[in-house]
């Protein structure tokens, strides 16, 4: 059960180095974007609840899937609430208004990263292969790519909230 919960050999130490990960990287976000506008808080939101969610679920669908490799419990919480729903969220919002090769480099590089620390501190993300491409790096890469995605991803899902609700509508205007 612990294994499942943190990973083996891994505890409060090993994620506490993560969460400083995500913090350094925040803090690099944080340079081209100081701040969530008003106007986007609504947005922020529906793509925090959606990508942490969805990503979370997800990740273990795939996994049972055959398709990734098992993200221990606390590492999926992590990795989906704080890096995806929140620190991505974050970025997508000074981002959504740039060259959509601009976006897609940015989320699929601090992806890149995150993957590579969660692999070096937890030894996650050491499936052997990204759907046929045979190796671990080719898992690791692919993932990012992937990744790289999430703005495109989310101006559609987006689109689709902005039916239901006008406080999102205003921000994909400038999208």
């Amino acid at each position: 059960m612990s294994e499942n919960f943190w990973g083996p050999g891994n505890g409060p130490g090993e994620y506490g180095l993560v969460l400083l990960f995500y913090a350094l990287l925040f803090v690099l976000m944080r340079h081209g974007n100081e701040r969530i506008p008003l106007s986007f808080r609504a947005t922020y939101t529906y793509l925090f609840v959606g990508w942490s969610l969805g990503t979370f679920i997800g990740n273990y669908l795939l996994f049972r899937a055959g398709y990734m490799s098992f993200i221990p419990w606390l590492n999926n919480f992590f990795h989906t609430f704080i890096w995806i729903g929140g620190c991505l969220g974050f970025l997508y919002a000074g981002a959504h208004k740039k060259p959509w090769f601009e976006q897609f480099a940015l989320f699929a590089i601090y992806s890149l990263l995150v993957k590579i620390a969660e692999n070096a501190i937890l030894g996650t993300w050491e499936h052997n292969n990204f759907f046929g491409v045979q190796g671990n790096t080719a898992y690791i890469i692919g993932w990012s790519l992937a990744d790289g995605l999430y703005p495109t991803l989310s101006i559609i899902g987006l689109r689709v909230v902005a039916l239901f609700d006008r406080a999102v509508a205003p921000t994909l205007a400038k999208a």
